[in-house]
């Protein structure tokens, strides 16, 4: 029976991707490139030497009347010409493999120069692309669009010599297209650029990319390729959302931008400068009438623009409001083809996968409770600090920002125990740079007033505060390490939520609760600050199943006065093992008791942790949400897509 050499070698490349994906885990780097290499080479074996190859479906067209100036041409020739450029290369990557590959099935037949160029496959092919900016906000730079266009506008105006040169310059057009296509297919799947090349090492979630299955199949859609790139875009109504968003910026033109001038109004207050208000409130998509007048309408149009760009409502006109109405809309278009970039990465585990999770949005500085669909509950966090990358060199590289190192890392991770009266083992980078200089100052009293114990880091054992000389410790080699204690005071507060990541970074509540009245929160070392965790460890505790016993006990761990008879001998219960643990204590352990300690609760049912990024996203309401680029990313994203050749 006869096999099509092509569907043997996608056959051959998935089982060379599973064992792959088996061996790499295991650090089996060398076995898992030897078996790739074999599988190819035994493929490349068949292809060559199996009869008959798959039958094209493609129609051909016929040869443009343009190129009969090429009297030069031949088709075996070119044939030919092509078997032999694909027989001197070597290159191993796996797309150009594949392509090789791909070509070796067809006996060498070109797809989009048969008889010199095929125009209107090539015209559609480059037409998807030029939209490509349009409808999915991937730069014509990404394509190399220009260069191709440029390239094929030569052979159609006889710039290109009529002898064996032409054979090249068609294998090279031949090559560029198929590649571009791929490239195209690929952007759409899995993404334009990298994660890890926008967010350097903040980037912990496991994201695929194109394996051979897939180039497979974009190679085998080839000649219906303008249908099968469109069913590649995701599928999501917040992607669609954006996508008629960007559309929507794309046929409009800052060349009839209304600016609007910096002016005082309050409600119901007079200005002839409304007018260019309204004008540009339905420039940005917002229907309002033409008003002299700050009434009702016009306030409602004003502060739902405020709603979508995170301005708090108000019943006036301020300098924030009218400096962000004016931004041009290359702003906009940049944040809505950046973040359909995002939605585009493929996350090895997405938030579809769940029932229930809970979601953090850096720069909406929000973090969401998710069941079934449904935002249950919604928070206000404090994220990592940031910092203007502007006049910091360092931070430069390659065209690109790179992370600044208080950044709240991006990751998937699960929620497996929840802290009630967490102490802070505080991170020795912070004991060097802020916590040095004070105990230098006032040992006694800063251990005092912070509620901190010490440790000896070379034994593990406690350190009266009087017996070091703060003045005389080596502030690059500390042998201390500082601990807060449970309580209020804390600054992880009563609760903190445990997730595995690399970073030792966690959610959890905070002493500093007036943080959460700023608009801009981005102020921790690194972890997430929640407003209300003792909501969100509630929710947790229901989804776990706890009884109300159980989770009355639990809340009388984090100080909260028994409701019922049971909770009473509960906490009378806690006091006696309190005391029986204090009496077990040696003399000196016992100058260093605390009273409350932390307690872990171990869950059933871990919970799904999403920490996103999103400048750009689809509110509650269907609108379209804008957010300040916090820590600097979309930059990355739109650089990388208009210069490819930095990395991918």
């Amino acid at each position: 029976m006869y096999i099509c050499p092509v569907l043997l070698f996608s056959k051959m490349c998935y089982l060379s991707d599973m064992m792959r994906k088996t061996l790499l885990p295991m650090r089996n780097y060398a076995l898992a490139a030897t078996i790739n290499t074999l599988l190819i080479l035994v493929v490349s074996f068949l292809i060559l030497f199996m009869s008959g190859g798959c039958q094209r479906k493609e129609r051909v067209q016929p040869k443009p009347h343009w190129f009969k100036h090429y009297t030069h041409y031949n088709e075996k020739d070119y044939i030919q010409f092509i078997e032999s450029q694909i027989a001197g290369e070597n290159n191993t990557i796996l797309p150009d493999v594949l392509v090789r590959e791909f070509y070796r099935s067809r006996d060498y037949h070109p797809f989009w120069t048969q008889n010199g160029v095929q125009e209107a496959l090539i015209d559609t092919l480059l037409a998807c692309l030029d939209n490509a900016d349009r409808f999915h906000g991937i730069p014509a730079e990404y394509f190399g669009l220009d260069s191709l266009q440029q390239g094929i506008s030569r052979l159609v105006e006889h710039q290109v010599p009529n002898d064996n040169t032409l054979y090249t310059y068609l294998y090279g057009i031949e090559r560029q297209l198929t590649d571009q296509y791929l490239r195209y297919a690929s952007a759409l799947q899995y993404g334009a650029v990298t994660p890890k090349a926008v967010h350097g090492n903040k980037w912990y979630y496991a994201t695929l990319s194109p394996d051979s299955t897939f180039l497979y199949n974009a190679l085998e859609n080839i000649a219906r390729y303008s249908e099968y790139v469109s069913e590649l875009a995701p599928k999501s109504s917040d992607y669609q959302t954006l996508q008629k968003e960007l559309k929507r910026l794309h046929a409009l033109s800052d060349s009839v931008k209304t600016e609007v001038p910096d002016f005082r109004v309050r409600k119901d207050g007079h200005s002839a400068n409304l007018q260019k208000l309204c004008k540009r409130l339905n420039q940005l998509g917002i229907a309002v009438g033409d008003f002299k007048t700050l009434n009702d309408t016009l306030l409602e149009a004003v502060n739902a623009f405020r709603r979508m760009n995170g301005i708090p409502e108000s019943d006036s006109l301020d300098a924030e409001t009218i400096e962000k109405l004016n931004r041009p809309l290359q702003y906009y278009k940049d944040a809505v083809a950046a973040n359909m970039e995002r939605m585009r990465w493929q996350k090895s585990h997405q938030k579809g996968d769940d029932t229930l999770y809970i979601a953090v949005n850096i720069p909406d500085y929000t973090l969401c409770v998710v069941q079934k669909d449904e935002v249950v509950m919604r928070n206000r966090i404090c994220c990592g600090k940031t910092q203007n990358p502007e006049n910091v060199p360092a931070r430069h590289k390659n065209g690109l920002i790179t992370p600044f190192k208080a950044e709240t890392p991006l990751m998937y991770s699960q929620i497996r125990t929840v802290v009630l009266n967490p102490e802070w083992n505080i991170p020795y980078d912070i004991i060097k740079n802020e916590y040095y200089h004070k105990l230098v100052r006032s040992n006694t009293a800063v251990v005092n007033r912070e509620h901190l114990y010490i440790r000896d880091s070379r034994n593990g054992k406690y350190v009266v505060p009087d017996s070091i000389n703060w003045s005389k410790v080596n502030r690059g080699n500390i042998p201390y390490r500082l601990h807060q204690t449970s309580g209020r005071y804390n600054a992880l507060g009563l609760y903190k939520f445990v997730f595995a990541n690399s970073e030792s970074v966690y959610l959890h509540d905070t002493n500093n609760k007036g943080a959460f009245k700023r608009r801009k929160r981005a102020l921790s070392h690194g972890c997430v600050r929640v407003q209300h965790p003792d909501s969100v460890a509630e929710w947790i505790y229901a989804v776990n199943g706890f009884d109300t016993v159980y989770t009355e006990q639990l809340h009388i761990i984090s100080g909260a006065e028994p409701t019922t008879e049971k909770g009473e001998e509960f906490l009378e219960k806690k006091h006696e093992q309190d005391s029986i643990y204090y009496e077990k204590l040696s003399d000196w352990d016992k100058q260093f008791y605390r009273k409350l300690r932390p307690t872990s609760v171990a869950l059933r049912k871990p919970i799904p942790l999403f920490i996103e990024y999103f400048t750009c996203f689809v509110g509650d309401d269907g609108t379209v949400q804008y957010r300040d680029d916090v820590y600097y990313k979309d930059g990355n994203i739109l650089y990388l897509m208009k210069h490819p050749e930095v990395r991918r």
